[in-house]
């Protein structure tokens, strides 16, 4: 039941970090966010990770099972959000990792759920995509089949690394791989910088602060999330966690109903009751 509750709350934050971030494409180039973002993830993930207790044993196997994970779901994920910006079907696309998850789950990990289990999975993954899908499709979006790729191919990253992730938390814990993931994303920062020809300068980023308020608050709200992402893989099966913490549409509706005052549609009332059926299902039914 643990991992449930942290796939929950991942899911919470993860909602909240996501809708920042991409409001800071605006501002910087993606690779700027990531930086952004390792940042607060070497202030905040190495002492959470130390006072959680980190375990040394096979540390150069977590290591690259964590420069993996730094490539696949976090720098590629950003890269994924800056292109489909202004493409109303990402989320649709990006949405589906947690297919991919049980897949390769299975394949590689050998993960099995009960096929009662599986169905809420299957309820709350459905939920989920009908709160993904605009409202309305835009022709010109449709045939951007470049762009269109892109949140597919991450979907499909997630779910590779999700699945190699948790098949390195069968021989360490979340702690461990939390300390390793945040060193690892320094070097793939610095790669993500040199790729989108950037230059950092200390100086102007001090200086500009204030226009990075996007970037720094929404990497914070996802640097938060990743704590909560690996206690609940730790916790549970990857096939039970990434459905789990898929479920940030929900929030992200639920919260812009609370603070923002916008109106939520039929479908996404739906996709909600879908969604928490599911969650709910999975809670009950898996032990």
């Amino acid at each position: 039941m643990s991992g449930i509750v942290f796939g929950i709350l991942c899911s919470l934050f993860q909602g909240i970090g996501y809708t920042t971030l991409k409001k800071s494409f605006k501002e910087l180039p993606s690779s700027y966010a990531f930086l952004a973002y390792m940042l607060l993830g070497l202030l905040v993930w190495v002492p959470v990770s130390i006072v959680m207790g980190v375990s040394f044993g096979n540390i150069g196997m977590v290591f690259f099972y964590a420069f993996l994970s730094a490539i696949l779901s976090e720098a590629f994920v950003f890269f994924v959000l800056s292109k489909g910006e202004h493409i109303s079907i990402t989320g649709v696309y990006f949405s589906t990792y947690p297919v991919f998850t049980i897949l390769f789950s299975r394949i590689i990990n050998g993960e099995i759920i009960t096929s009662v289990v599986g169905g809420f999975v299957l309820i709350t993954i459905l939920g989920v995509l009908v709160i993904a899908v605009p409202r309305k499709f835009n022709e010109a979006e449709l045939k951007n089949k470049l762009v269109l790729i892109y949140p597919l191919l991450g979907a499909i990253a997630v779910g590779i690394s999700d699945t190699l992730s948790k098949k390195a938390l069968y021989q360490t814990d979340s702690a461990t791989f939390l300390f390793c993931v945040a060193f690892m994303q320094i070097p793939v920062s610095t790669i993500y910088l040199k790729l989108e020809k950037q230059k950092v300068s200390v100086k102007k980023l001090l200086k500009d602060i204030a226009t990075y308020k996007y970037s720094l608050l929404g990497s914070f709200f996802t640097v938060i999330s990743l704590i909560f992402f690996w206690l609940a893989f730790e916790n549970t099966l990857a096939s039970i966690a990434s459905p789990l913490t898929a479920t940030y549409p929900v929030f992200i509706v639920v919260l812009a109903r609370i603070f923002l005052k916008e109106k939520v549609a039929k479908k996404d009332y739906f996709g909600i009751v879908v969604t928490v059926l599911g969650v709910v299902g999975i809670g009950y039914f898996y032990s």
